[in-house]
């Protein structure tokens, strides 16, 4: 076949997709996936473990693996990792952390800190709701700003504002912390007490997390991408934007050889929900290779095109065609003894393979034989654009020996439209081929308070996904009437019984947390007093004022690396930053309440009278209200 010239191709694509309906030749949103959000690793400093949602398997961490709801990451004494959401949303986890990522779904991200310092960074304008649970209390950030949460191993929790204001929820009421200020907490979810102190100073952790933000401030590439990509902040330092007709601004590597192409180093792994998703090993390898499409220029080599500027953009486990070819054989099974893969060109229509329609099924579409690859992709045809493995390296998760193919030596190839007819292992699990060296001691039972309750979409264990390859089980999922595979009964993952929630429902707690019950009263302290804390809502007394606080050494709440210290000291101190005018989020005594206890010294409990929440006032950020419901899925923005 005598292959067009290039703008003749592509007026050619333009007028058959047009006539089709397809200009955008994107599949439409599922609506489902608008529940299953993917954060990921944005950066590792040391060891960074994940615990897989689906499996329960503890893997190593890489930069750019993805995360999705009920994924666990834990962080080796001095190490450190990044977790971005979205270009807004990032949480940063210092050293011997664990975080539990409890919901992610579009424009909702819940977590639990289980022990350890983060630091929570809104660092763009979003309308993201945020929440961040401890085992007492529930964080939600209310606008741009830096939030540094400390929770110690008897599970106190430290919230610090660096900058922006922060709410904070328990089942008694909530209290506000701002800029400057440090709210410590204890005792149990059911009624927790505080004391609102000064900030401690910016330490190293702190510099770190600042230096961090400046360089994703800088980034000149979110300018060229639309909204809903994120990741682009890599491409600064690896390439440079260009402008090449007809496509615009589109974004060519630097730092690869000259044989170098899309798609071949890194490997395929696993996803629940998803199935087979590239993690690339290229350290810019996230929004290249989840949105956009890849063309060869002459005089550029590869470029990246991120697609319309003006469209919304959604993840995608890649953007490749499949194919199977060589070593055709009979039998049930692939039916041939390689896979490949080429990465798709602008306006070339996308099959994607997961799913509602592929979830939980052995429904792998159809191979269509003696197929010329060259006539189906434009990459094809392009020196090393043609990816593959054997099937059997495939199955087993070897991808060090990723072959490069060119169209004539794929002639006859059975073309995939639809899920890769392969069963994974439990190889294709991991994301690495390094064995994983941090595996805590996690406290699967451990109780955390949520002011919302998370419902993310349910998570397929991930034997019974494997299961759904076997010849017989096809609708397995279905036929069980559960949707999309999901387990019947497992209504979410508190690590409690239903007969738990239920309780903890009619007992008043929000989110049907479970938490211990204690009587009302002061926590037992020498000398009969309280040492300053206070409930939440109780009348402010004399030590209502923030605290001065001891300096780093003498505070036994963990920052970036291990260690302990001695209890807690804390000293008397004025308002904050030496300003004598009243403080607006200090809660005042309503009139006819009775004085604080003289012996709190500070202490409240929330939700006692003169504790209430802040309430709106001009200048103040809103509360968060839920989006409303969308009426329609948009397209996908990936491409063309």
């Amino acid at each position: 076949m005598q292959r067009l010239p290039y703008f003749r191709y592509r007026a050619l694509l333009g007028v058959v997709f047009l006539g089709a309906g397809l200009f955008t030749p994107a599949h439409a949103q599922d609506p489902d996936d608008m529940q299953r959000g993917v954060a990921r690793i944005s950066l590792i400093n040391g060891d960074v473990s994940v615990r897989r949602g689906d499996s329960g398997d503890w893997v190593a961490g890489v930069i750019n693996a993805p995360l999705l709801s009920d994924d666990r990451i834990s962080t080796a004494p001095n190490s450190r990792a990044e977790v971005q959401f979205d270009a807004a949303n990032i949480l940063r986890i210092g050293g011997d952390a664990e975080v539990r990522l409890t919901q992610l779904e579009a424009g909702r991200y819940q977590m639990e800190v289980a022990r350890g310092t983060v630091t929570f960074r809104v660092l763009r304008p979003s309308e993201a709701n945020v929440e961040v649970d401890t085992p007492n209390i529930s964080i939600r950030p209310s606008k741009q700003g830096s939030y540094r949460i400390s929770v110690n191993a008897a599970g106190e929790t430290e919230v610090m504002s660096r900058a922006g204001e922060v709410e904070v929820f328990t089942p008694r009421g909530s209290q506000w912390v701002t800029a400057g200020q440090m709210m410590m907490a204890r005792g149990t979810a059911a009624d927790p007490e505080f004391q609102i102190v000064n900030a401690i100073p910016s330490d190293e952790w702190d510099r770190w997390n600042e230096n961090r933000d400046r360089g994703l401030l800088q980034s000149n590439s979110y300018q060229y991408v639309g909204p809903g990509v994120y990741g682009a902040e890599d491409l600064d330092n690896y390439g440079t934007w260009s402008n090449v007709q007809p496509y615009g601004n589109v974004w060519r590597p630097t730092s690869v050889g000259s044989d170098w192409a899309p798609y071949q180093s890194g490997r395929w792994v696993w996803e629940d929900w998803y199935g087979w998703t590239w993690v690339s090993y290229d350290p810019w390898g996230w929004a290249p290779y989840h949105y956009g499409r890849w063309f060869n220029q002459p005089g550029f080599g590869w470029c990246w095109y991120p697609g319309l500027r003006s469209a919304r953009h959604y993840w995608s486990p890649a953007l490749v065609g499949f194919f199977g070819f060589g070593g055709r054989r009979g039998g049930i099974g692939f039916g041939f003894g390689h896979v490949g893969w080429v990465p798709l060109a602008p306006y070339e229509v996308f099959h994607p393979w997961w799913g509602r329609n592929y979830y939980g099924r052995n429904d792998f579409g159809r191979n269509i034989t003696n197929v010329n690859v060259n006539n189906i992709y434009r990459n094809a045809g392009v020196r090393n654009g043609i990816s593959g493995v054997s099937e059997g390296d495939f199955r087993s998760g070897r991808f060090n020996n990723i072959g490069r193919f060119s169209g004539n030596q794929v002639r006859e190839a059975g073309l995939i439209r639809g899920q890769v007819p392969i069963a994974p292992t439990n190889a294709n699990l991991h994301f690495s081929n390094r064995t994983v060296s941090n595996v805590p001691r996690s406290n699967d039972n451990a109780r955390f308070f949520r002011n919302q309750q998370p419902n993310p979409a349910q998570r397929v264990p991930f034997a019974q996904q494997q299961r759904a390859f076997e010849p017989g089980n096809r609708d397995n999922a279905s036929q069980n009437g559960v949707r999309g595979g999901q387990q019947p009964g497992n209504r979410g993952f508190d690590n409690q019984p239903a007969a738990g929630r239920d309780s903890a429902s009619q007992n008043g707690l929000r989110g049907g947390q479970q938490v211990d019950r204690a009587p009302r009263g002061p926590q037992n302290s020498p000398n009969g007093s309280s040492g300053g804390w206070r409930r939440f809502g109780e009348p402010t007394g004399q030590g209502a004022t923030p605290q001065a606080v001891a300096p780093r050494n003498e505070r036994n709440l963990r920052g970036s690396t291990p260690g302990g210290g001695e209890p807690r000291r804390v000293a008397p101190g004025g308002p904050i930053n030496g300003d004598s005018r009243p403080n607006r989020y200090q809660n005042t005594r309503p009139p006819g309440a009775s004085e604080a206890p003289a012996n709190r010294s500070g202490w409240q409990r929330f939700g006692e009278p003169g504790n209430s929440p802040r309430q709106n006032s001009p200048g103040s950020p809103p509360r968060y209200s839920a989006p409303e419901p969308r009426q329609s899925a948009p397209n996908y923005g990936s491409s063309p």
